[in-house]
């Protein structure tokens, strides 16, 4: 914003925040409602906020009824029912590539109709996510709190396996005892036996690591990661859960970038998962939400500029090889397929498109959800690299195993389309674009915790490095930009719920 623009526009925000401030404070809070209000502060923690940033539940009952107490009390509802809504952080700070759509709701209104209806405590509990996956979050919060102290680190040594013995493997034994995974601590001195394998396997599953039952390097840097850091990591990730929409579709697809999971989900359930590939460094994959509106059976790859040089030098030196490849030099001009040995190098504009084929980079289908980022759903002939544990080794774009049963589960309840006629059309091998009726939200995500089907934590490699900006973030007593730090001190809590709610248009 320019020295001009914000000189206008000063004067304005200063009588919006007077006024709300005012407003707020005329709101009546009776001694059942600052104990409400104190319950739920009490609670802040548990969703992985900081009990710092918000006035302590003693403040807020110690103080008389009365005017300083119905401002303290209001500033402190509108300021964490906003953090319980949209989250704490505007993830595009940490972020900028993120679109995905903000939900803010008139938190003015959510308050007098709390006080009015004597529901202050359940009306804060449910601005946050009731996602089964937030509330699995916060059980392991608690969980990782108690386990703050007790945390048994194991020493450095040679890899353990079944048949070992020896302190290492009593320590071994007492972690997964206490990250739940054994029913019993055991006795000193007992072996690597399969009990104690099968423990080490699920731990393994729940880290994305290979389950090979064998304590090597990569299990123990994850069995030794300071709790501390787990417990950031579940904070991390609760508060990534309040920034993504309340209502994802009756009918939609996720997917995780930092699981490598897809997942297709119907009337509240998981319906079809499938592993993903995804992008890499400069190619990261971003995080946003879109309609799915097309799938294209057998597409054309239309190079981008950057793969599609060296397919344009190819045809120059070795045009057979390229045409053997399925590549093809098209006239930008005028759209036309051009004969290599016809292609007027010095002065033509050429484009290297790739028929469909079992060669051709899209695989046997794209899912379409058009998007600022031109990234989309698609197949891969490199279908061995899904059986890689870490696979976020490609470009931007989302690559998916099962491609034909994911195309399957989209036009399920498209008019005129049955298992077969889906077949014949990927058999023919002619490129054909089904336009849904039903258009399906897409959510590319990242979560580094998530919950398995049993309710337990999974932790995840934070493959981009994100959880720390994001922590640090989290605990920081400023938000926002230097106006934003400028203006709180007339009217914190107000002035934050009226540039959310602005920035949201």
């Amino acid at each position: 914003m320019g020295a001009r623009a914000l000189f206008i526009t000063m004067p304005v925000l200063m009588l919006a925040l007077v006024a709300a401030g005012a407003a707020h404070a005329r709101q009546a809070w009776s001694d059942e409602h600052a104990a409400d209000l104190a319950d739920a502060l009490a609670e802040v923690w548990t969703h992985g906020l900081t009990p710092g940033h918000y006035p302590s539940p003693e403040e807020v009952t110690a103080l008389p009824a009365g005017p300083e107490r119905d401002a303290l009390a209001s500033d402190a509802f509108l300021a964490l029912a906003r953090d319980l809504a949209a989250g704490r952080i505007d993830p595009r700070q940490l972020e900028p590539d993120w679109t995905a759509p903000a939900r803010v709701p008139d938190l003015d209104l959510v308050l007098a109709t709390a006080l009015r209806e004597n529901t202050v405590f359940d009306t804060l509990e449910g601005l946050g996510p009731s996602h089964p996956d937030y509330m699995a979050l916060r059980r392991e919060l608690i969980r990782r709190h108690a386990l703050l102290r007790a945390h048994t680190p194991i020493a450095h040594g040679p890899w353990m396996e079944q048949g070992d013995s020896g302190e290492r493997v009593d320590a071994l034994r007492a972690r997964l005892f206490q990250e739940g995974l054994l029913a019993v601590r055991g006795e000193a001195g007992a072996p690597f036996d399969e009990t104690l394998r099968t423990a080490l396997i699920r731990f393994q599953a729940r880290h994305n690591l290979a389950t090979d039952g064998v304590a090597g390097p990569s299990t123990m840097r994850e069995l030794n990661t300071p709790p501390r850091h787990r417990l950031d990591q579940v904070r991390a990730n609760l508060e990534r859960w309040r920034w993504v929409p309340r209502d994802l579709g009756e009918r939609h697809i996720r997917v995780n970038l930092a699981d490598y999971r897809l997942e297709a989900w119907s009337g509240g359930q998981v319906e079809r998962t499938h592993r993903s590939m995804i992008g890499r460094g400069y190619n990261r994959t971003p995080v946003f939400s879109e309609d799915m509106t097309f799938i294209e059976i057998n597409p054309v790859w239309y190079t981008p500029t950057s793969l599609g040089a060296p397919w344009l030098r190819r045809f120059q030196t070795n045009p057979g090889y390229a045409l053997a490849s399925g590549y093809r030099l098209v006239d930008q001009s005028t759209g036309a397929v051009i004969n290599p040995s016809q292609a007027d190098w010095a002065n033509g504009r050429y484009r290297v498109i790739q028929v469909p084929g079992a060669g051709n980079s899209m695989g046997e289908v794209k899912f379409m959800f058009p998007n600022i980022h031109n990234i989309y759903i698609h197949d891969t002939p490199e279908r061995a690299l899904f059986d890689n544990v870490q696979r976020n080794e490609l470009s931007g774009c989302v690559r998916v195993d099962e491609p034909r049963e994911l195309a399957w589960w989209v036009l399920q309840g498209e008019t005129g389309w049955t298992r077969e006629a889906m077949e014949e059309a990927f058999d023919s091998g002619r490129t054909r674009r089904v336009w849904l009726r039903h258009h399906i939200p897409v959510h590319i995500l990242y979560f580094t915790v998530v919950s398995d089907r049993f309710g337990n934590a999974r932790f995840i490699h934070d493959i981009y490095n994100r959880d720390r900006a994001l922590i640090t973030a989290l605990d920081a007593d400023a938000r926002g930009d230097s106006v934003v730090e400028e203006m709180a001190v007339i009217h914190p809590s107000s002035f934050e719920t009226l540039s959310v709610e602005s920035s949201s248009g």
